[in-house]
């Protein structure tokens, strides 16, 4: 009974801590939601039969710097909140987000998890991974409704309906285009038609696309260009594998005066891309063979976690997309003794000041200590993995994860 108590005090405190932080949010309006800001007013200057991908054009009006590098038809979705006087649509997408959020959240509980640790899960969910969801909160991203499409599409993977899953990972791909990555689970679905569906949704996507091209080619390659200009963005903002070597050579260079070729990031990033692809494909090889019950969804995980390591530009607030592979992972492993450290690592948030002498430390630990925590549970899994022999994670085959 006083488990229960304590656990119901908890979930109550954490819902007055999330209401609050979107009523600080709601009251700064002229302050956060930036990106969204940006967007509107893109819709708006599109309305206007005006270029929002000209800078020249966006800048002044958004009074922001955030370019729109989302396919043109992406503008007809921001078009609508154009129609409402800003500080209303502010509010309306504010709202819209929590519900989304708040459904997101018990989805993933109900569906994937089936946990009875709702304090402990809920906290995470706000903490982890440097608070991705308030900085998400706080961007006023497209993110979330990015992350309810991709997680709508994994549920109907592991219930194997999979033309619905293509229709949702297009859905997830309308805005930001990679997450079509994620159609590579078909190529591990058990399914005869698998390789049938992988082609046709391709060719829907390069149709969604080339449709566009053909439609506003001017528009459409200035998209293109713009998502390629905003790729210097690092550290807190991006901390992605890509980023972190690109910082640890621009100060080998700056402190040690050690000159490489500005190819060297890039190749030495392909090779950690490569690695993470082999090792989880070693994973998965050898989870195939032990045939547990839930070995689908960890499949999932793997590749929600391959994704977020070997994107170029993952940013801040797209680390929502790793709550749920970590904290299942960190709740279930058998192997690993790190459990409690790798949840305080996960939830820790970093100090809004730097220690004079520890600005090093600064710069390659706490930038990108979600990049690192990511790896943490990658390296997780495939050490369950790897240890289980015939009995993944301390169970037998045929039984799930718990």
């Amino acid at each position: 009974m006083g488990k229960k108590i304590f656990g119901i005090v908890g979930l109550v405190l954490l819902l007055g801590y999330f209401v609050t932080l979107v009523l600080h949010i709601s009251a700064n309006f002229d302050q956060y939601q930036w990106d969204f800001r940006s967007h509107r007013k893109a819709g708006e200057i599109f309305a206007a039969d005006s270029d929002p991908y000209d800078p020249s054009i966006l800048f002044p009006q958004a009074k922001t710097s955030f370019l729109y590098n989302y396919p043109p038809v992406t503008l007809y979705f921001y078009k609508f909140f154009a129609q409402l006087d800003y500080k209303t649509a502010f509010h309306v997408f504010l709202i819209a987000k929590c519900i989304l959020l708040i459904g997101l959240i018990y989805f993933w509980k109900r569906e994937f998890l089936k946990t009875n640790a709702n304090a402990l899960f809920g906290l995470f969910c706000l903490l982890a991974f440097n608070s991705a969801v308030y900085r998400d909160l706080i961007a006023g991203n497209i993110n979330l409704l990015e992350q309810v499409f991709l997680w709508l599409a994994f549920f109907l993977f592991l219930k194997r309906r999979l033309i619905l899953f293509c229709t949702f990972c297009l859905l997830a791909a309308s805005f930001k285009m990679t997450p079509a990555f994620f159609l590579v689970l078909l190529l591990i679905a058990d399914d005869k038609k698998k390789y049938q569906y992988f082609v046709c949704s391709g060719l829907a996507f390069f149709a969604y696309l080339f449709v566009q091209y053909i439609i506003v080619p001017d528009m459409f390659t200035s998209g293109i260009r713009n998502a390629f200009a905003v790729v210097s963005e690092r550290g807190i903002i991006v901390p992605s594998t890509f980023t972190l070597l690109s910082d640890i050579f621009k100060w080998l260079s700056k402190n040690l005066g050690v000159t490489t070729p500005q190819a060297i990031p890039y190749t030495i990033t392909l090779i950690f891309a490569a690695a993470v692809i082999f090792f989880t494909f070693k994973a998965y090889i050898r989870l195939n063979k032990l045939k547990v019950k839930n070995r689908q969804m960890v499949e999932v995980f793997l590749v929600c976690l391959v994704y977020a390591l070997i994107h170029p530009r993952f940013k801040d607030y797209a680390y929502i997309l790793l709550i749920v592979p970590a904290f299942y992972i960190i709740v279930n492993n058998r192997f690993t003794k790190a459990n409690s450290f790798i949840f305080f690592l996960a939830v820790l948030v970093y100090p809004p000041f730097i220690i004079p002498g520890t600005e090093i430390v600064f710069t390659f630990f706490w930038k990108y200590y979600p990049l690192m925590v990511a790896y943490a549970i990658w390296g997780m899994y495939l050490y369950e993995i790897y240890s289980s022999g015939k009995q993944p994670c301390g169970l037998s085959p045929h039984q799930s994860f718990k």
